[in-house]
Order: structure tokens, then C-alpha cells, then sequence
């Protein structure tokens, strides 16, 4: 055993291994808090599994990603296809496969498979994406397609991967005028099934869920207009935990809200941290995943490849992204999206698929002169 612990090596940007680590401790403490030792047995298995991925990821070199990025676009497809058919329906929704008693979310797969694709098509199509008839072939209909699979059964996920596949194209340097005319496309597209779903019953007998958003997009504008007798169950509980918390905190395992507050373990666990661990503590985890976004920004520059570049600060903005979503969620200033609280709130295939994401990112900081890339 010691044999074993004595030749792991850990390379790569230390700090993301501290970040890594140092959030992946106090998810412990916070999910124990919120969800008791059962659920924190649990998370800590498929937290340890995540971390284990990371290691092993970090050792390959970050070349090989280019290939297994395709492989992971056209798998992310199938799976996302298969939903539909045997999807696993909870809480409403069909988001879930389980396959060989291996139950997960093909779009955390699919999440990560389009960075890594889109990275790709950036890198290699570069000099053919001058005109819009390309960006469209090659970027903008890949990402549309993962987009509309996940959409039926998860509209925030849906337009946070369509988001980040829009970030990449900015920091590629696609045509601002291209970008632009993909979001006003983009838009127009939210704002029928938005409208068709609002004034008539087609909307709901197309896309089920589309029902649920607008419910809540037109909670969430009532609330900025009448008093606080209109406001959403959940986002009143979260704020009386931030409220609660004031600027120390309640103290660690002392939070009044984690049995009260819906999904506190999981979407509104920022709240509980603020109340536990007060505004300190809140900005405490914001900092780290600054701190996250900082250190990738600094390798990207230090990366000799387009492809590298891309991958690195697009994970990262991916993740620091749903965090950002998370916490506008937990004080009121986004309606309600169920996106977790990456590296932190506890889930399954989320948090494994963060921590490989966040192993590519490693093995990318490992030898940012590698440019061997497209021989792959």
C-alpha cells in the first residue's frame, strides 16, 4: 500500500489541484449537513471515483482528446437519442438512462463531448470559417443538435451547453456579426416555443416540459412586480437561509433551512453554505472557483496549440459558468434552473464528469508546448 501512495505523482497546475481538492473536502461537510450520513456514504463513493478519473486523466497526453472528443460527440448523440426511448423519468422529467444498474445524465457526457468537439472543429476547420455557410456546418449545427436532444427534458442545461458552445466561438474570434446573428436565431426560437406554449396547448403536446418554464419564467417576472406573497416556494426558503446566515454563519451543521429548503443538498446548497459559513463563507467559495478560472485563463496563454487553448478555458468557463447560474439561482436573480453547484452539491455522473473535465485541463498544463495534436 504504501508502494502504491508512494508512486502517485500528481503533475499538472498545482492550485487546480488545491481548488480541486480543498472543494471536494468541504462538499463533504456541507452535504453531510444538509443530507446526513446515508447520502454522504454515497457522495463520497462517487466523489472519490470522480477524483480517481481526474488522476487518471491527467496522465494521458491531452492530443489524444481531439479523437476522444469525437468519439464522446457521436456516443453523447446515441445516448442523448436512447433518453426518449427508455429514459428514466424522475421528478417529472426523462433525463436519466440506466444501463447494467449504472444510472446517470447523458448530458453531463454531452456537456463535456462538445467542448471537446467544437475545440476540435475550431482548430482544425480555422481557415475555412470566414463565411457563415461554415460556421454553420461546422459549429453551429453540431452544437445545435446536442442542444435540441437535451432541450425536451432540460431546458436550463440545454442553453447553458448552447451558451458555452457560443463562448468558444468568441474566444476563437468568429465573426462577432456571426455570433450575433446565432443569438438573435437563438432567441427568436426560445421566444415561439415560449409563446406557443403560453397561448395554446401545441407547445405542451410537442415538448411536455415547456409547460414548467414558462411557469417559472412568469413566476420569476411576478415577482419583480407584486409583493412577496407571489414568490416561489424554494427561492423564499434560500433567502431566509442567506438572511439566516448573515455575515459569520449559523456555524458548521447548525443550519435551521436544510430541512425545510427543497433540494438543499443539491440546487440551493449555496444557501445553506451561506448560512452555515455566513457571507465569509460564500465568498470563500466564489473566490475558489475565481481562483479555478484565473489559473486556466493563465495556462491558455501558455498553450502553443489552438485546440488546447480552446479545450482549457472552455471547460472552465463551463464549469465556473453553472456555478455563476447556481448562485443567481440561490439570491433570486435568475428564475430557477436545477443546475447543481459543480464540485460541491451532491449528484452522480455530474460530479464525475466535472473532475474528468477538470483532468483534461491537467494534462493540458503538464506540457503546454505540445502541438502534436492533429496527428491523433
Amino acid at each position: 500500500m504504501n508502494y502504491i501512495f508512494s508512486n502517485i505523482k500528481l503533475e499538472g497546475d498545482r492550485i487546480i489541484w488545491g481548488v480541486l481538492f480543498a472543494l471536494s473536502l468541504f462538499s463533504l461537510l456541507i452535504v453531510f449537513s444538509t443530507a446526513g450520513w446515508s447520502y454522504l456514504f454515497k457522495h463520497t463513493i462517487k466523489l472519490l471515483i470522480g477524483l480517481v478519473s481526474t488522476y487518471i486523466i491527467h496522465k494521458i497526453k491531452f492530443k489524444y482528446f481531439s479523437k476522444l472528443g469525437q468519439l464522446a460527440y457521436f456516443m453523447s448523440i446515441f445516448l442523448l437519442s436512447l433518453v426518449f426511448i427508455i429514459g428514466v423519468t424522475i421528478n417529472g422529467a426523462s433525463r436519466w438512462l440506466s444501463i447494467a444498474g449504472l444510472q446517470f445524465q447523458p448530458s453531463d457526457i454531452a456537456k463535456l463531448a462538445i467542448i471537446l468537439f467544437l475545440a476540435r472543429q475550431l482548430s482544425r476547420k480555422r481557415n475555412s470559417l470566414n463565411s457563415l455557410k461554415n460556421v454553420v456546418w461546422y459549429l453551429v449545427a453540431p452544437l445545435t443538435l446536442i442542444s435540441l436532444l437535451i432541450l425536451p427534458n432540460n431546458f436550463s442545461t440545454s442553453a447553458l451547453v448552447f451558451l458555452n458552445g457560443l463562448a468558444l466561438m468568441y474566444i476563437a474570434k468568429i465573426r462577432i456579426k456571426y455570433i450575433l446573428f446565432i443569438i438573435l436565431s437563438a432567441f427568436l426560437f426560445f421566444l415561439s416555443i415560449y409563446s406557443i406554449t403560453k397561448y395554446t396547448d401545441f407547445g405542451s403536446k410537442i415538448i411536455p416540459r415547456s409547460v414548467t418554464w414558462v411557469s417559472r419564467i412568469d413566476g420569476f417576472l411576478l415577482e419583480k412586480e407584486n409583493d412577496d406573497l407571489t414568490k416561489d416556494y424554494q427561492q423564499v426558503q434560500s433567502l431566509v437561509a442567506i438572511q439566516n446566515g448573515g455575515i459569520k454563519g449559523v456555524g458548521p451543521g447548525k443550519s435551521i433551512q436544510r430541512s425545510i429548503l427543497p433540494y438543499s443538498s443539491s440546487d440551493f446548497i449555496f444557501s445553506i453554505i451561506i448560512e452555515e459559513y455566513g457571507l465569509i463563507g460564500g465568498i470563500g467559495v466564489i473566490l475558489a472557483y475565481l481562483i479555478l478560472f484565473f489559473r486556466a485563463t493563465l495556462i491558455s496563454f501558455k498553450v502553443e496549440s489552438l485546440f488546447g487553448n480552446l479545450v482549457t478555458i472552455g471547460l472552465v468557463f463551463s464549469l465556473v459558468f453553472q456555478a455563476l447560474i447556481n448562485m443567481l439561482v440561490t439570491v433570486e436573480l435568475l428564475p430557477i434552473t436545477g443546475q447543481t453547484l459543480p464540485l460541491i452539491s451532491m449528484g452522480g455522473t455530474s460530479i464525475v464528469f466535472t473532475c474528468i473535465s477538470i483532468g483534461i485541463v491537467l494534462s493540458i498544463s503538464r506540457d503546454s508546448t505540445d502541438r502534436d495534436y492533429e496527428k491523433a
